[in-house]
């Protein structure tokens, strides 16, 4: 399940997004793909066997007969690819904010259905784990989603969603946020961070995920490099003399699929939702100084347990951190331009945000203070509790 996969990540992990009217529906694929590496491996498997059993004679027959038809043959396989071209690159689109081409098999209706299920299944997973409306932690967090929402209200993707908080009361330390506008934060990361700036670095990252659409364009690729992979084990099937050595390189082959393609897209998309939440922050007047700071301590705290960038679906934290510190000159500028008020040259120490870990205490003092100077800013509705 969703929070239970975060357990063997420090801080965030993220899912889902958007497209466009063309697409086919993203289930059939869940229960598609396991069926089509069966049948790789089947049809495969068969037609060695079959090849191995001909005798050397129909054997002479079979290439005669290929190279007869060779040319009808390579028509076939052109006629496939080129089809194969054309869908590719009539499901070109470029992304919202950044403007990157990519590849997507999703609609809007298909990434509606699917963060609806997975709110479905968070909230029978976590019913009794939700902090009410009135809490200080639930009250921070809209307070800080809605600042940042209202800063951005000149995205599209921003002002068209309902947005709502909650604060899921377990130890793991993570954010999520569904494309329909459903933002989820956990105690235990709350707990963990130090002040409002640091909660504000990564709710736009994950704000970034959604506006970006990221979940349907992960999984539109995914399912590309799946293809790919499927092709890849029939013919490893059909060609290897020995099941245990088709055993062994398809294994290989899946492996370098997945270190070459599926990991490094995701840290490209990691890296985009980190550039864009940097923005999402800087328009909002928060201090982005503090996501180096973040991502500093993250690298101090996985020091000794952080896996090798390579084989991680997220970059390395102090890769992060450099990559944040280059582009702090750009988010800076864009604060001045949003006529931000300075910011200060040396902050208090603070050990972590002032919040308790009573659910019903309730909001009082500065976190119950309006928003100024932003108008249309569009309420965080807080679902009550069934």
């Amino acid at each position: 399940m969703i929070f239970k996969s975060l357990y063997q990540s420090k801080f965030i992990y993220r899912q889902f997004h958007t497209s466009s009217p063309r697409h086919i529906h993203p289930l059939i694929w869940v229960f598609l793909k396991p069926a089509l590496k069966g049948v790789a491996w089947i049809t495969g498997r068969s037609t060695r066997k079959w090849y191995q059993q001909l005798p050397p004679e129909k054997r002479s027959v079979f290439a005669e007969h290929l190279n007869r038809h060779k040319y009808k043959y390579i028509g076939i396989f052109g006629t496939i690819g080129t089809a194969c071209a054309i869908h590719y690159y009539t499901h070109l689109e470029a992304s919202p904010i950044t403007g990157r081409r990519r590849f997507m098999m999703m609609n809007a209706e298909h990434l509606t259905l699917m963060s609806d299920m997975e709110k479905e299944k968070i909230a029978k997973m976590f019913s009794d784990q939700m902090f009410p409306e009135h809490s200080k932690q639930t009250q921070l967090v809209a307070r800080v989603a809605r600042r940042i929402i209202g800063a951005n209200m000149d995205l599209d993707n921003i002002r068209n969603i309902k947005w709502t908080a909650r604060v899921v009361d377990v130890d793991i330390k993570n954010a999520f946020v569904l494309p329909t506008g459903d933002i989820y934060v956990t105690r235990g990361l709350l707990e963990t961070l130090i002040n409002e700036d640091q909660l504000a670095i990564i709710l736009a990252h994950e704000l970034s995920h959604a506006l970006l659409g990221h979940s349907a364009e992960r999984l539109s690729y995914l399912q590309l490099i799946d293809m790919f992979a499927i092709f890849g084990a029939y013919i490893i099937w059909s060609i290897f003399p020995r099941d245990w050595i088709s055993f062994v390189v398809n294994y290989i082959f899946e492996n370098f699929i997945t270190f070459t393609s599926r990991l490094p897209y995701s840290r490209l998309l990691e890296e985009e939702a980190d550039e864009v939440g940097l923005m999402l922050a800087a328009k909002a007047c928060f201090d982005v100084r503090e996501a180096v700071a973040l991502w500093r301590v993250v690298h101090e705290a996985e020091m000794n347990a952080a896996l090798p960038e390579f084989i991680s679906t997220h970059p390395a934290s102090a890769k992060r951190a450099e990559t944040l510190n280059e582009k702090l000159p750009w988010a800076l500028d864009i604060r001045r331009q949003c006529h931000c008020s300075p910011l200060p040259e040396n902050k208090p120490p603070v050990s972590k945000l002032n919040i308790s870990n009573n659910p019903n205490e309730k909001v009082t003092g500065i976190l119950a203070k309006p928003i100024v100077s932003v108008h249309n800013i569009p309420v965080i509705n807080v679902n009550k509790k069934e």
